[in-house]
């Protein structure tokens, strides 16, 4: 086909497509309707039958592959990536640059006469064979008709009997690791303020090869639990750690580097050497115990419990996952369940692992600000830039440690360091609950003995579709005092952030066993909400408002992790957001009512302390209300709601729900506002342009024809402005609405781009390139125009796949105040009406053309503050300088918000 031809194929047949090169394989994936497969089939596997590999195209595809390199420079994790690869053999290919950039395809292949693309067509000719390849398809045809597409299809790919190295066969008789100088201290300089440490530990590579009894995921199991005795509650009592995370990081070559990663406090990067004594303890505790049978069958049951009532995965990343696990050779049979499951135990390879837990097969990992680049990190990483340095282990620190690790049970027993006990969430009742005499097909108002309704409105539905033993249920409180002031919503903010640190312990367990909870601030509130197995539901949910009700006091333990965990969080947020990031902030701050900067934020945080928040269950509960939506396994909404009656019980109802403000940009038709920042991060090379239109009012008919313009042009977008113009690797044109429920607010399109390129002309090439593309969409034909019509039909009327997708959506509903729960079948009635194309166009033309336009430009470092001149022959689309503001300080912006005109979202309380 044609370059573009099958993006635009998959785009006009409701679909989407990318791909993505792991290790050792590269996976290329598409969606799209159910009745375009079969040609969809024929123009995908073009690309391994006759690849056009263009001149031009493969230049294009290398800016692009630049561009995303760009993108990672600011990562920390794809730093961390590629300090692993620079720590590897040189002599082994895991010591390679990850990615690539112009550097390494163009310019030096260019000057060594042996240009990228050439490179190319011959490692395509050498491994797109067929003996590599795996394919999984899903269909609505049947199995048969599926098998001959696919024959019909692939079979004349061609089977050059290629064999690849795999697993310790990469790199030959070259080990990945030369292990002779372990072990090592490295320190690196991270992006974000960053406090870690990482005990990276190796091993023999584990999957796919040891897929039926995974003896490593005992050792992850057992030092990554967060219950009663676990390591993380010592270290936490220590006052060391923040978190701690565990199992194998990297997993190829015939190595697994096995991870125990831990976010340090202030008092656990002073004292690193207590950190490791105590991860040396608990794994002394390992080698010295028994592999728990207990335990083993314990995990074995919650496997093949959550293997047998597994929500049906959406079809794209269920073939995306099958394709690659293909890949691993398991057999035909068990590709879905190989991976999900531990089919055998082998204690004696478990022990094994456990005792390659020492010092001399480790590398530590510290990540700190703090580290200096004179003293601390001289070296420089060539493809990110990133300051590390290399030395041995201090000798007291493996002293320490390997004291630990062989010695008594000292620090065991002190801080009562032990392996899991038996989970009390293990889900019993697995039995799915009588049908209802009438089966309903939407939530309904349900009435609940005990419960006053002018304080909780209950919607329930019981499942009869998926037939699983989960349930979900979620309850949003509205409280006044919430939404009080910018002082009151960070309290709030912190307070539950406190009361699920308190709870950590305890709903570990529940987490493990597939159950759930969330306690999360809300811009009016709390929203409380728990899910998974609904047997042991209930139960959870009590712990959960009785801690909630209690937490009037706040330990000085606790409040010193939140409060190190928030303020780093925040500190982050406020100098090393994305630019995309930063420029959405900018946004909100001018068109939501109480919308802040990170920095605002940051500024109230640091004023806030432990005291002022220990009145915030009493203040938050005094008065409120409560809307839930519970569905699923349940017979009625009783146990569930009658939870919640010692949190509510003694609040005053409301008159109405606060509400949520959105803004209206000014000046009408054709106005612009303009709003110019340097980004906060002076190393970040990317800027970032977000230009928004708000062309009508957020009814469900208009949200409809923004989202067809949406499916019209989102793919031609990405075609123009990011393959063809390589602006930037990030380019998206989607939807945008406000959230406010009902017809309140403003809908249109948002067109997002990151680039190298100065702001001003990123702006300059969008608006030259949308104004085209609105032209010319008024100018297509319906025969042209049906098409995306049936494309976004098929999307909209796709019926949910498991039970929390239709959760989600009816929560969608209670969460905006509409309770609309048909509005899939009013979306899809409306689309099949036969005015609907000639009412589109007529919005395209009247709203969309015109419409009022918000434009946000992040400077990235690389650019000056002034706007570079056009360059020649560029095109331009200047605006009407009466209607255009430039905003340029938060001042500036606080001025104009003062002066919008705001939607509210619905606010009336019906009992």
């Amino acid at each position: 086909p044609k370059e573009e031809e099958y993006k635009e194929f998959i785009s006009q047949n409701g679909g989407s497509s990318n791909a993505f090169t792991a290790e050792t394989y590269t996976n290329y994936h598409f969606s799209v309707g159910p009745d375009s497969l079969n040609e969809a089939l024929d123009r995908f596997s073009q690309f391994f039958l006759k690849p056009l590999f263009n001149e031009s195209a493969t230049d294009r595809e290398l800016n692009a592959v630049d561009s995303e390199h760009s993108k990672n420079l600011q990562s920390d994790a794809w730093r961390s990536m590629q300090l692993l690869r620079d720590f590897a053999n040189p002599k082994h290919p895991l010591n390679h640059f990850g990615t690539g950039n112009v550097e390494t395809l163009k310019e030096t292949p260019e000057k060594d006469g042996y240009p990228v693309r050439k490179r190319l067509i011959e490692f395509y000719e050498k491994y797109y064979s067929a003996n590599l390849m795996c394919l999984a398809v899903l269909g609505k045809e049947s199995l048969d008709e599926l098998a001959a597409m696919v024959r019909g299809y692939f079979s004349p790919i061609g089977n050059r009997d290629v064999k690849v190295p795999e697993a310790d066969e990469i790199g030959g008789s070259e080990d990945a690791f030369d292990t002779k100088d372990w072990p090592l201290l490295w320190k690196t300089i991270p992006v974000k303020e960053v406090r870690k440490a990482t005990f990276q530990f190796l091993m023999p590579q584990q999957m796919p090869m040891k897929w039926r009894s995974k003896p490593a995921s005992y050792l992850s199991f057992c030092i990554g639990h967060e219950g009663k005795g676990s390591l993380l509650s010592c270290l936490k009592a220590r006052g060391l750690v923040t978190s701690l995370t565990c199992g194998p990081d990297f997993d190829d070559a015939g190595v697994s580097l096995f991870d125990i990663s831990v976010h340090l406090t202030e008092q656990g990067e002073k004292e690193v050497k207590a950190v490791g004594e105590c991860i040396f303890s608990y794994i002394n505790l390992l080698q010295n115990s028994p592999v728990s049978m207990n335990l083993l069958n314990e995990l074995k049951c919650i496997e093949e419990m959550n293997f047998q009532f597994r929500a049906v995965t959406r079809p794209l990343p269920l073939v995306t996952n099958l394709a690659s696990l293909m890949q691993n050779g398991y057999p035909i049979d068990k590709v879905m369940s190989a991976n999900a499951k531990v089919w055998e135990f082998d204690t004696e390879e478990t022990k094994r692992l456990a005792e390659l837990l020492t010092c001399s097969r480790m590398r530590l990992t510290l990540q700190s600000k703090t580290f200096t680049e004179e003293e601390d990190c001289p070296e420089t990483e060539r493809w990110y830039g990133t300051r590390y340095g290399v030395s041995p282990l201090p000798k007291e620190w493996l002293e320490a440690w390997e004291k630990q690790r062989l010695g008594s049970a000292e620090l065991q027993q002190q801080f009562g360091l032990a392996l899991p006990e038996k989970n009390p969430f293990v889900a019993e009742d697995l039995a799915l609950k009588p049908k209802p005499d009438v089966i309903q097909e939407y939530p309904v108002k349900t009435p609940v003995p005990g419960v006053d309704n002018k304080i909780i409105q209950v919607y329930f539905k019981q499942d009869t579709t998926f037939n699983l033993p989960k349930a979900y249920a979620t309850c949003c409180v509205y409280s006044p005092w919430a939404t009080d002031s910018p002082d009151r919503r960070i309290k709030n903010w912190v307070w539950c952030k406190a009361v699920a640190e308190e709870l950590n312990e305890f709903s570990y367990d529940a987490e493990v066993a597939g159950c759930h909870y969330n306690l999360q601030s809300t811009s009016r509130g709390v929203m409380i909400a728990v899910g998974g197995y609904q047997d042991k539901l209930p139960e959870l949910l009590k712990v959960v408002i009785a801690k909630i009700w209690e937490m009037r006091s706040i330990s000085e333990h606790t409040w010193s992790i939140v409060h190190t965990v928030l303020g780093k969080s925040l500190r982050n947020a406020a100098a090393r957001a994305t630019p995309l990031a930063q420029a959405a902030e900018l946004q909100e701050r001018l068109l939501v009512r109480h919308g802040q900067t990170a920095m605002e934020r940051l500024a109230i945080f640091e004023g806030i302390t432990r005291e002022s928040i220990m009145d915030t269950p009493q203040e938050l509960f005094r008065e409120c209300y409560c809307e839930s939506i519970l569905q699923g396994n349940l017979s009625n909404p009783n146990d569930i709601i009658g939870a919640l009656s010692p949190l509510l019980g003694e609040s005053k109802a409301l008159s109405e729900v606060p509400s949520i403000q959105m803004g209206a940009l000014p000046g009408g038709p054709d106005s612009v506002v303009i709003i110019r920042k340097r980004g906060t991060n002076d190393k970040e090379r990317n800027g970032a342009v977000i230009f928004a239109l708000q062309a009508a009012s957020a009814c469900l008919e208009h949200e409809l024809l923004c989202r067809l313009a949406e499916q019209v042009l989102s793919s031609r977008c990405f075609d123009e402005l990011r393959t063809k113009q390589n602006l930037g690797y990030v380019v998206h044109l989607v939807y945008s609405g406000d959230s406010l429920g009902g017809s309140r607010g403003k809908c249109g399109l948002k067109i997002m781009v990151q680039s190298e390129l100065h702001p001003a002309t990123v702006h300059r090439r969008i608006r030259v390139w949308l104004k085209a593309a609105l032209e010319q969409l008024l100018k297509e034909t319906d025969e042209e125009l049906e098409k995306y019509l049936k494309a976004l039909l098929v999307k909209v009327s796709e019926k949910p796949k498991n039970l929390s997708s239709e959760f989600a959506r009816n929560y969608g509903e209670v969460s905006l105040r509409s309770f609309e729960f048909d509005r899939q079948e009013q979306a899809i009635t409306f689309l099949q009406r036969d005015e609907v194309l000639r009412e589109f166009r007529k919005f395209v033309e009247e709203k969309l053309t015109n419409a009022p336009k918000l434009v946000t430009e992040v400077r990235g470092s690389l650019v000056e503050d002034e706007e570079p001149p056009l360059e020649e022959g560029e095109e331009d689309v200047p605006y009407n300088k009466e209607k255009m503001t430039i905003l340029e300080t938060l001042e500036e912006i606080e001025a104009m918000r003062q002066t919008l005109t705001f939607a509210r979202s619905l606010s009336d309380i019906e009992v």
